[in-house]
Order: C-alpha cells, then structure tokens, then sequence
C-alpha cells in the first residue's frame, strides 16, 4: 500500500516569555501514512498530538524535519487544498445555518458559486444533517457541531482527513454515531488521520495506530502489531474453594471473590494447564476459562524513553 503522508524526523521547539525561553515539544517524530486507511494518533492530553497536527494541516513549520503529502510538503498551499480539517475546538459563528456556515466555508477555500452549491447536499447527507441545514448553529448539540465540522471538513472533497479529537465531549451514543461516520468516510476511499485520547475508540475503527508521550513516538504499527505485544493473561473462574484457599496455592497472579466463587488470572498458557489440574484435583468446578484481550493501555504504563 502506498505512503499517503510521510512525517520525517520532525521537531518542534517553541520559545516563550521576557527571555524567550525554549520549549521543545516534539522530538525527532517520524511516522508514515498509509492511502486509504484510517490512521489513529493516541496519547495523553498535552502529549503533542495537536501540535504535531497543526504542523499535518501546514498551519505551521517544522523547526526541523519535513512532512509531505505525496511528496511535497504540507505547508505549500497547492497541498492545502488537499487536506480537510477538524480542530480539537472550532470556531463557528453561532448566528450562522448549518447552510450558511458551508457557504462561507465553501468561499474561503476558493470553491466557486457551482461547486458550492452541488458539494453542499452531498456533505449534508454525509453527515446525517440534512434536516438540520436552516437551523441556526447555536442549536446545536455538541455532536451535531461536529458533524457540521466534518460536513466543512470534506466540502472540497479532499483525500485526506484529518481530525483533532472528534469525539471529545460526545456521550456514548454520540462517540458511537461519530466511528459510524468516520467508518463511512473511510468507505469513500479517503484516508483519514485522527487523534485522541480514547484508547477504545481508536481500538474500535483504526487500521494503524501511533502512540506519543511527552513529544517522544513510542511506537507505530498495526493495531494487532501492539496488540500481539501486551500481556497475555488468562481468567479462570471457579467454585468449591475460598479465595484463601487458592491464594495459598500460588497459581495465581491474582484472586477476588464474585457471587458465584471465585475469579483469578494468570499470566501463561502453561500456568492455565497448571492451575486447571490443581483445581480439579482439589474438587472444585471451573465456571470459565476466558483469555484477556490486552489494550493499547499497557504501552503509556511505562514512560517514554
């Protein structure tokens, strides 16, 4: 699969304050984009995942390394025109219709009368916002904002999307109608590179992930590349012995009494085998034996070197 974005060796050092201190916030970053997948960018808040942003949507410069969208850098504006965006916290005049707000968009990406009116259908009915086109945008739920977000994010038709944490302050069902949108746009071949800190979220639709802590790249891959190098613990749960009983045993890494017995892990295929035969050889009845899905979580317990 070809390289859509490729970000070299990236750093971004911002000086603030009388003396102009300087404050480094990402450090030698370098990662690189497949076409047509959907990329996700996770970390802590304050992690960097916005300033590397900003420097994907040419708002700004790299103080050192490139970013380069097919091979030409992202901050020249013929590549602009390629990119849709969604901030973390846009900005959106509240006096304005889901209707009005595209037009004005629309003119400020240098789409003409025509093309503004035909995209403006298509985005709507994109985004589930038809219904809502004349409503005035200070009605708006917090997922409906959004969704008019990306509804100006896509306006162009860009190729690649890029959003800040879409899913920031949206409710269960607004956090899942929003990878139902996201799954969707990625239907329509574009390749799409969002952030958040949500791990679930970026577990549940992402074909790639990049993970950042304190401006430092911990890793890039695949979801089952990360996956396959968590821990690997099983959950035994069984009746007929107390918890006492089976701590003493020592075959496992854990113990905790529930209604129905007791629940323990442990930490290799060899010691389910093990503890299985200790069990039974001891009268009790195992209720289920049910390995633990490891989480993108167990790569930010450790910090960043």
């Amino acid at each position: 699969m070809a390289e859509l974005l490729e970000i070299s060796h990236v750093e971004q050092v911002f000086r603030s304050g009388f003396w102009m201190a300087r404050t480094q916030v990402l450090h030698d970053v370098s990662l690189s984009v497949p076409e047509r997948s959907i990329f996700g960018f996770l970390g802590a808040n304050g992690a960097g995942k916005t300033s590397l942003i900003h420097l994907i949507v040419g708002i700004r410069r790299p103080t050192a390394g490139t970013i380069k969208l097919r091979g030409e850098e992202t901050w020249r504006l013929e590549q602009k025109a390629r990119i849709g965006y969604l901030p973390e916290r846009p900005y959106f005049h509240e006096h304005l219709t889901g209707e009005s707000l595209l037009r004005f968009f629309g003119a400020l990406s240098g789409m003409s009368r025509l093309q503004i009116a035909a995209r403006i259908p298509v985005v709507l009915s994109a985004v589930g916002m038809t219904a809502a086109r004349k409503i005035e945008l200070r009605k708006y739920s917090k997922g409906m904002l959004q969704r008019i977000g990306i509804a100006q994010a896509i306006l162009h038709d860009p190729e690649f999307l890029v959003l800040d944490e879409p899913m920031s302050g949206l409710d269960p069902l607004g956090r899942k109608e929003m990878r139902e949108l996201i799954l969707s746009l990625a239907s329509e071949g574009r390749t799409i590179f969002f952030s958040s800190h949500v791990i679930p979220d970026v577990e549940a639709i992402c074909d790639r992930v990049a993970l950042i802590q304190k401006g430092r790249l911990v890793g890039c891959g695949s979801i089952g590349s990360f996956l396959a190098q968590g821990p690997r613990q099983t959950e035994i749960a069984f009746s007929g012995l107390d918890v006492a009983t089976a701590e003493a045993s020592g075959r496992f890494t854990s113990v905790r009494s529930i209604p129905d017995g007791v629940r323990a892990t442990v930490s290799s295929q060899e010691a389910v085998t093990l503890a299985l035969s200790d069990l039974l050889s001891r009268g009790a009845q195992v209720l289920w034996v049910s390995p633990i899905r490891p989480s993108l979580e167990s790569f930010f317990e450790e910090p960043a070197k």
